[in-house]
């Protein structure tokens, strides 16, 4: 016996009704991801962006990892060699963000497109 039943161990008439979460909202459909679509997708990329994207999302990882942990290391342990190799190696890896960032130029295509056909006239 719960203390909202009465002695008979039926519920209070003012109890209200269990809530259901689901009846909140809009239905939401069950999507598959399809890999063949997102190949092709990809592959409607232009390989320099691709490249540039991708190693500047990983080296950014690497580097925020890096020197977060390197950081705690020193501050928290007192672990200077530790934590000073972690701080370089988050560094590096900023550095390598910023090479892979800055070494993107998505105007070089047009420009190459447009130097070529100034080039036939």
């Amino acid at each position: 016996m719960t203390p909202f039943d009465d002695e008979e161990g039926d519920p209070w008439p003012d109890e209200p009704e269990e809530f259901d979460p689901d009846s909140l909202g809009p239905e939401t459909p069950d999507v598959e991801p399809d890999p063949e679509e997102a190949m092709a997708a990809a592959a409607d990329v232009d390989e320099d962006l691709f490249r540039a994207f991708w190693g500047a999302a990983v080296f950014l990882n690497v580097a925020i990892a890096a020197l977060a942990l390197g950081a705690l290391l020193i501050y928290f342990r007192g672990d200077w060699p530790r934590g000073g190799q972690a701080l370089l190696v988050g560094t590096v890896a900023a550095l390598f963000t910023a090479r892979f960032y800055f070494s993107y130029r998505p105007d070089d295509a047009e420009d190459e497109s447009t130097i070529d056909s100034e080039a036939d006239r």
